[in-house]
């Protein structure tokens, strides 16, 4: 999803305003396109992102996103995902440290930081989405993912892309399979009204504890 999810500018396994959603096909038939909206809730490690996040003896967090469904002309869906991240170990001395972690105790990890957030890459989201399984019109695929990028979205919200390749139906192996999941409306603690994901992670008000994957313009394509 994805402390060091998206850049925000970043949840998931899932498998992106308006992208129109076209080239609609049958899955299934070697050498068709099908493209898909997308639709979920990225959940943030507890108690969500801040700008001064938080502080645990955890040296990871997890994100969590809740199983997607495809629409657009399209029926399915894939389960519940979780992404882990690295947390950044505090200064042994110092509360307070290092700066990207305001949170930090000493002997304790900081995460969900919106630094964290920000400057993270996404190594931790190809490496916990390595492999995505999912349903579409009926037919189940199983993918490889090959990439992680951070995505530009439309509406002004943040996003990712991920890559693969289709190793599973044998009528589609070997094609490629990209999902762009773009955050749009959040709900969490004090946030300042209006804000969607984008706009939170660049005014750092409130803690943000959930994000919806928009299905006006999330997509994945297969093909």
């Amino acid at each position: 999803m994805i402390r060091k999810l998206l850049l925000v500018a970043a949840a998931i396994a899932m498998p992106l305003g308006a992208v129109a959603v076209t080239g609609i096909t049958t899955a299934g038939v070697a050498g068709a396109a099908t493209t898909c909206s997308v639709a979920g809730t990225v959940t943030f490690a507890a108690p969500g992102i801040s700008k001064n996040g938080a502080a645990g003896p955890s040296k990871t967090s997890t994100t969590t996103t809740s199983g997607t469904t495809f629409g657009g002309g399209c029926t399915g869906g894939s389960p519940a995902m979780n992404i882990t991240s690295k947390a950044t170990k505090c200064d042994k001395h110092t509360a307070g440290l290092p700066s990207s972690n305001p949170a930090c105790t000493p002997g304790n990890y900081g995460y969900d930081s919106w630094s964290n957030f920000t400057t993270g890459g996404t190594a931790a989201i190809q490496k916990s989405l390595k492999k995505l399984s999912f349903t579409l019109n009926g037919v189940a695929f199983k993918t490889k993912t090959t990439s992680a990028s951070i995505i530009g979205c439309a509406m002004s919200e943040a996003g990712f892309k991920l890559v693969g390749t289709v190793t599973s139906p044998k009528a589609n192996k070997g094609q490629t399979s990209t999902l762009d999941a773009c955050l749009g409306a959040i709900t969490g603690v004090g946030l300042k009204p209006g804000d969607n994901f984008a706009a939170a992670a660049v005014d750092q008000i409130g803690t943000v504890q959930t994000a919806q994957i928009d299905p006006a313009t999330s997509t994945v394509t297969v093909g």
